[in-house]
């Protein structure tokens, strides 16, 4: 028998436009309050909120491998590049580098890693940005909204100057950044590369406002809450920050509440389970917050401690750091795609259990 197919939400009615982007929507003007106001945060509530931001961001890496591979082997013989041979590669990239710099020094491949924590953020905005456009367009499935091939060239591609500015911010200047003790970032372009793309980046809110006003013309009323949230919060977190302490510790775990929100639709959609609830979700929720922190902080931070040099770059800090980002943008730009599977699992709900074979018919005797 089929199972009965939930709603259009991804996790509850009233919540969904919150988990997506109003929350930090609203946090976001806090903020801008709060400064002209001369208000801050204090150090106890620092450590809450990076705590909090840790959770929910561990628990969207854990959350994305167990979509990834929940089909074990399966899913490998069905993605090999994206499960297989790229992590392979690159786990024997980050363990010659390791290698290397624990037998001959952290010099030795510091060139390397420096290049590889860079390449991270540069593609992070990219990897941003690109979930902000799959949400919208699940929004847009949810709320029946048709859209025209130059609306939805809008949609994917409307905040890429945003991507271009926060790659701009590792490339220009010859970096001050650094990661674990990794120095990050490369002087590639000049200074005024970056103040070009700044005012690109604000030019791109006018394709992206004509485009929800048509939708809002075509419904005869506001755009789908689903699908405008997470482009604001976007456009105001991406385009126009607050303070950088906040937005170093904000803009991961906004980003890791709309893909859990998301993941939770997906999880429902395929899970094998005749009966599911909050229990059972809270169970694959702290699964995958927990083996997102092991892997992200617990691990190489005992793996440092106990091989890498105390006055030198935290070597596994450093790796784990590279292979978890990396592989996560390869994971989510595989089973996310638009005609992929989970896509259409998650727009059409929960999907039915196989049915039962079915006895083929006796054959009938040969003619004599």
């Amino acid at each position: 028998m089929s199972r009965p197919r939930p709603a259009s939400v991804l996790v509850a009615r009233y919540a969904d436009g919150l988990l997506v982007g109003w929350l930090a929507v609203f946090v976001w003007i806090a903020a801008r309050v709060g400064h002209a106001l001369g208000l801050g945060l204090s150090g106890t509530s620092l450590s809450a909120v990076y705590w909090a931001g840790a959770v929910f961001t561990a628990a969207h890496f854990g959350l994305s491998y167990h979509l990834a591979y929940r089909g074990g082997g399966s899913a490998i013989r069905e993605r090999p590049a994206a499960l297989g041979w790229i992590p392979g590669a690159l786990l024997g990239v980050l363990a010659l580098t390791v290698g290397m710099s624990l037998a001959v020094g952290a010099g030795s491949a510091r060139t390397v890693t420096s290049a590889l924590i860079t390449g991270v953020y540069v593609l992070t905005t990219w990897h941003y940005v690109k979930q902000v456009y799959g949400v919208g367009r699940v929004g847009a499935a949810f709320a029946g909204v048709s859209l025209s091939a130059r609306e939805v060239w809008v949609l994917r591609y409307g905040l890429y100057p945003m991507w271009f500015l926060g790659a701009a911010k590792m490339l220009v200047g010859n970096g001050g950044y650094y990661l674990a003790g990794y120095r990050v970032g490369y002087g590639l372009f000049p200074y005024w590369v970056h103040d070009v793309l700044q005012v690109l980046v604000v030019a791109s809110v006018v394709p992206l406002i004509v485009c929800f006003a048509g939708i809002a013309v075509r419904r005869h009323g506001a755009p789908p809450s689903l699908m405008l949230a997470p482009y604001a919060a976007a456009f105001l977190w991406l385009g126009l920050p607050t303070n950088p302490v906040l937005s170093l510790l904000l803009l991961a775990p906004f980003h890791a509440l709309q893909y859990l929100a998301i993941g939770h639709r997906a999880e429902l959609a395929i899970a094998d389970e005749a009966e599911v609830g909050p229990i059972w979700w809270l169970n694959v929720f702290a699964g995958a917050a927990c083996g997102g922190l092991l892997l992200s902080r617990w691990a190489p931070e005992l793996l440092d401690d106990r091989f890498a040099a105390h006055d030198g770059p935290r070597l596994f800090a450093a790796a784990f750091f590279v292979f978890l980002n990396i592989h996560h943008y390869v994971i989510d730009a595989t089973i996310w795609r638009s005609k992929g599977q989970l896509v259409r699992a998650v727009v059409r709900g929960r999907a039915a259990p196989p049915a039962a074979p079915v006895a083929a018919p006796e054959a009938a005797p040969a003619p004599a």
